[in-house]
């Protein structure tokens, strides 16, 4: 290729790129948004003024929009193609997204229809306060160069660009813009709900459960009189005011919609839910099942009966969270007081009563009938949260004059708390144990008999074995002067401290290894059981296999008190029985990892030296 050529070529090049940056590019003044007002600010349109919207497609696959503004409320409504509840979100992001939109540049033109604007595929009417006309209509045409779409309001010769996403922003279905809320309405001002059932048996009639709030607190009125439960209750209605349609299936528009309620097992429904507020009155039906393709069930067919002429599917959800029953609904708390008040409580069982104090310091102080112990203040919060959180497992009717048929007339144990600035405790009654399993409890001052877990009723029956301080020793490893140890099927040895150092005084005298004897020291010291076993329930030393001990530790203090460990046999979980010498009737469990480092033999005691 000859100079000439190649320099020819190289001024054509120069050329159309000076004519694509003249023609094509935007230099950085006409870029500037001073120079490129928004939409709402050309034609004094602001969003929040703006009361009614009207969108018209040419594309008949799209219906056309309208949209009113509640001046009461602000709330947007659909009134054509049906009316319905808008999403006022999803209108005023729709609004924002097209009159926030800049204007790219203004086009002096002869004709609209190179620009797709003698029919174009939108048309936007927009009404503001007070406006009996639209404050501006703007139609949308074709798509420009640089992502850019033609538009012209109406009473205007000029046209202008903006962002082709105008397009995307208007192109909107009824759905797209619909409220999704199934029920709109404030859980504060709910005053009743009323739950009807289709029964199975479609020969008997509909089982009805009423509840209504009186002075500010849930109540069951019928088929019962009884406190509900609140926290059950307002949990309801929570996730019934966020409850979203997953589909619209019919509307109000739709002539056929009512004689369609047998199709969607909505002419007898087999839930109905009814919330009085303090200005309406909304009945929600549950029909039946949408079934899918792969036999799953995960919607099902809903409509608000009166309200609205609508047909909707919402989550399956909705059906385990209306089919409630009497006791689902009722308040199912046993007793009730303020553990964080209780300054004292008593267990009264048989002849033994376990009293606890709590002082000045919110430190509790445990009086058995053998003296003060000191008490462990985890079981205590557990017995307070456990009682004050009790509910029933099931109620018995009819049974405030038969208390004996449930060991109620004279119950096996009582529990009573005393609040601080309260003169009469609450109490809880505890009777005979079900064949279930579960046991039967009342409130002194409740007529009501109930059935509750036998969990927590066995840790009170255990008294103070429960409630009691779970460490048993408590010095200081030197004070420890001597160590006896007797393993079954090994040979006892004794250790006399000398200084730091330990010393086999028995069946051998030599030094000892310092680190083994002081492993056994540590354990001791210190030592914290598992539980204790209640006098009640106190097996026979063959059952606990005291009468032949595993391990036998004897330790003496310098202020010469002597412990003697006794650890017996494995229980069905595996820990080990185990007692002191003096205190033979205190059986407590101790776990297998802690015996283990008790049960360290004679070899390793002696040093590697010997």
């Amino acid at each position: 290729m000859s100079f000439k050529t190649t320099l020819i070529i190289i001024i054509l090049l120069i050329g159309i790129g000076g004519a694509y940056y003249l023609f094509f590019q935007e230099s950085p003044d006409d870029a500037s948004t001073d120079e490129k007002p928004p939409i709402h600010e050309v034609y004094d349109v602001p969003r929040d003024e703006v009361e009614q919207v009207e969108i018209s497609f040419a594309d008949a696959a799209y219906q056309d929009l309208k949209l009113v503004k509640d001046k009461t409320t602000s709330n947007w409504q659909l009134t054509a193609p049906f009316q319905a509840d808008a999403d006022g979100e999803k209108v005023n992001q729709m609004l924002d997204d097209m009159l926030n939109k800049r204007v790219k540049q203004m086009l002096e033109v002869t004709g609209l229809t190179q620009y797709g604007l003698d029919t174009p595929s939108i048309v936007l009417s927009l009404w503001t306060a007070g406006g009996a006309s639209p404050t501006a209509t703007f139609l949308i045409g074709k798509k420009a160069i640089n992502f850019s779409v033609y538009v012209k309001e109406q009473s205007e010769a000029h046209i202008f660009l903006i962002e082709s996403s105008a397009l995307d922003d208007l192109t909107k279905s009824p759905t797209d813009l619909r409220d999704r809320s199934v029920i709109k309405f404030n859980p504060e001002t709910v005053s009743s709900i009323q739950f009807t059932h289709r029964n199975v048996d479609s020969t008997s009639q509909s089982s009805t459960i009423n509840c209504e709030k009186q002075d500010g607190t849930w109540h069951v009125i019928h088929p019962i009189k009884a406190k509900a439960d609140a926290e059950e209750i307002e949990s309801l209605l929570s996730e019934l005011r966020s409850l979203k349609v997953s589909s619209f299936e019919a509307d109000g528009a739709d002539a056929n919609v009512l004689t369609q309620l047998e199709k969607f097992g909505l002419d007898d429904p087999r839930i109905q839910v009814k919330l009085t507020d303090s200005d309406n009155t909304y009945t929600l039906g549950i029909g039946a099942s949408v079934v899918s393709e792969t036999g799953t069930q995960e919607r099902v067919y809903v409509k608000i009966f009166v309200y609205q002429d609508a047909i909707y599917t919402v989550s399956e959800d909705i059906h385990d969270l209306l089919n409630k029953s009497v006791f689902d609904l009722r308040d199912k708390r046993i007793i009730d007081f303020q553990r964080t008040d209780t300054i004292r409580f008593e267990i009264k069982q048989g002849t033994e009563t376990v009293i606890g104090t709590r002082n000045y310091d919110n430190i509790w102080e445990l009086q058995t009938p053998t003296g003060k112990i000191k008490v462990d203040a985890t079981a205590v919060d557990d017995l307070l949260f456990g009682v004050d959180s009790l509910e029933a497992a099931a109620f018995i009717d009819n049974s405030t004059k038969n208390l004996a048929l449930y060991g109620l007339a004279s119950p096996s144990i009582k529990v009573a708390f005393t609040q601080r600035g309260e003169e009469n405790p609450a109490v809880l009654l505890i009777g005979d144990y079900a064949q279930d399993g579960t046991v039967y409890a009342k409130a002194e001052q409740s007529d009501q008999v109930t059935r509750v877990k036998r969990a927590l009723i066995d840790k009170i029956a255990s008294g103070a074995a429960w409630l009691r301080d779970k460490q048993v020793l408590n010095f200081h490893i030197d004070d420890a002067i001597r160590l006896t140890s007797t393993l079954a099927g090994g040979e006892p040895f004794t250790c006399q401290r000398l200084g730091t150092n330990w010393r086999l005084t028995a069946p051998v005298r030599e030094d000892a290894n310092n680190a083994e004897v002081n492993a056994i020291i540590y354990e001791l010291d210190d030592l914290v059981v598992d539980a204790f076993i209640g006098s009640k329930s106190t097996p026979t030393d063959a059952a606990t296999g005291f009468s032949k001990p595993s391990v036998q530790l004897t330790i003496e203090l310098r202020d010469q008190k002597v412990y003697t460990l006794q650890v017996g046999r494995t229980d069905a979980s595996g820990s080990f029985y185990a007692r002191f010498q003096h205190e033979p009737n205190l059986i407590f469990m101790l776990n297998a990892e802690r015996i283990q480092k008790l049960k360290t033999p004679l070899e390793y005691i002696r040093t590697s030296e010997q």
